[in-house]
């Protein structure tokens, strides 16, 4: 397979896409062995595409068999998805011989974002005078080292232990919580650079462009999550609560990937919340969302005869991961956990009456605040694949999913099992749980 990238820049809207992918399953393979032709880099736009390949390598790692689904809400049955996998990843039968889940099992997209990210930071750094403006510099590092942040944040979150790819311990295996460490030191250096508002090629903030390339608010929301994955309750805080200033809100921005057809691979839909594909049922929407609730109609499109709702997209040629909305769930979050409890119930109440909840979180205790946040985040972030993240890291996984107890839990089971291509050739195993 050749693995030189030259990435074609169609529209920065739509980040359609090249780039090279030819194996079922790419494997982690030596950066050493990657090149670029040299002096192919001599322009901004050129620099520019191989920043696009590394959101290419993204979108392919989260939308390959609808991935962020299955690592998120489909794994615990909130949303259905129309595959002929879908079953056993509900069941938890994460090692089965289906070529989908051994695809969504392997890791290897998300080591070829922070492969690509590496590349144009060395590219960056090696660029000839001139070739690239201050402002240029600090958008294209700002979004190499935000979109590395995130690939290591994914995978700690999804494998738990995985090898570092970077130089100086290549290869080597981290912990969960280092490879955290790692991303959370890339994505604060990204905030420092990147923009609120991106602006397109004339020079005009661009509010379509700034929502399918990294910004300093998905930097933020990124920084405030790895921070609370940590427990840095405080740096979580001091981050949100910056963000959340009044003077601020016309600067906020959310983040997701451009969606659209992948011309070099097959299995990434083109409408990733498709009707005919990711649906819920309605026993699960009602257990969900209360009668009343503004989201049940503004969310979702509700069909009594089919038994099922489904999710009604503001926008579908953008798939959202990071909404404003999330600030202030993780501000409420931060502030429970560092300031007390009467400010984030306060967070709470602001969720409630922009969301059209039901609830009157006025009464929250310490006793009941939890349940409540995650309830919240269940129903707001839905389609955004982070629910059995935040299973994960407030040990709720046996609660939600009754196939693990709480000792298949300690021995691995909420993390995926590695591939079968992830682990040869080298000295990883599986962990205890999947190992058996």
């Amino acid at each position: 397979m050749n693995r030189i990238k030259h990435i074609r820049l169609v529209s920065m809207a739509w980040l359609l896409l090249a780039g090279a992918s030819c194996d079922d399953f790419l494997t982690f393979e030596n950066p050493d062995s990657k090149t670029v032709p040299g002096g192919y880099y001599t322009l901004a736009k050129e620099v520019e595409q191989a920043v696009v390949g590394i959101y290419v390598d993204f979108r392919r790692a989260l939308l390959s068999n609808h991935a962020w689904l299955m690592y998120g809400e489909a794994r615990v049955g909130d949303l259905q998805v129309d595959v002929d996998f879908y079953d056993e990843v509900l069941n938890q039968q994460l090692k089965a011989k289906h070529k989908s889940i051994q695809q969504v099992s392997d890791w290897a997209y998300f080591y070829d974002v922070i492969y690509d990210a590496n590349e144009v930071l060395r590219l960056i750094e090696k660029a000839d005078r001139g070739v690239l403006t201050s402002d240029q510099v600090h958008l294209f590092k700002g979004e190499a080292l935000a979109l590395k942040s995130m690939a290591y944040f994914y995978l700690a979150r999804i494998w738990g232990d995985v090898p570092s790819a970077e130089r100086h311990n290549f290869g080597q295996v981290i912990s969960s919580d280092t490879a955290v460490e790692l991303a959370l030191s890339f994505v604060t250096e990204a905030q420092s650079l990147l923009p609120w508002i991106l602006m397109n090629t004339y020079g005009i903030e661009s509010a379509s462009l700034t929502a399918v390339r990294f910004n300093k608010t998905a930097a933020i929301l990124l920084a405030a999550q790895e921070n609370l994955w940590l427990g840095n309750d405080g740096d979580a805080y001091a981050l949100l609560k910056s963000a959340a200033e009044p003077e601020k809100a016309d600067s906020l921005s959310g983040f997701g990937l451009s969606t659209g057809e992948d011309r070099q691979l097959d299995g990434i839909p083109t409408i990733p919340l498709d009707k005919n594909v990711v649906s819920i049922p309605l026993d699960k929407l009602n257990a969900i969302y209360p009668e009343g609730d503004g989201r049940r109609d503004r969310m979702f499109s509700i069909s009594e005869d089919d038994g099922r709702a489904t999710l009604i997209a503001d926008d579908e040629s953008v798939l959202e991961l990071f909404s404003t909305k999330n600030l202030y769930l993780l501000l409420a979050e931060a502030a429970w956990k560092h300031s007390g409890i009467d400010e984030a119930k306060g967070y709470m109440q602001a969720i409630a009456a922009t969301e059209g909840a039901t609830e009157d979180y006025s009464a929250l205790d310490e006793s009941t605040f939890e349940e409540a946040l995650l309830l919240e985040r269940r129903r707001t972030l839905i389609g955004c694949g982070q629910r059995v993240f935040d299973l994960i890291r407030f040990n709720r996984v046996a609660d939600e999913i009754p196939a693990f107890s709480e000792t298949d839990v300690q021995d691995g089971a909420a993390y995926w099992p590695l591939s079968q291509a992830s682990i040869e050739d080298n000295s990883l195993s599986q962990n205890s749980y999947w190992s058996n």
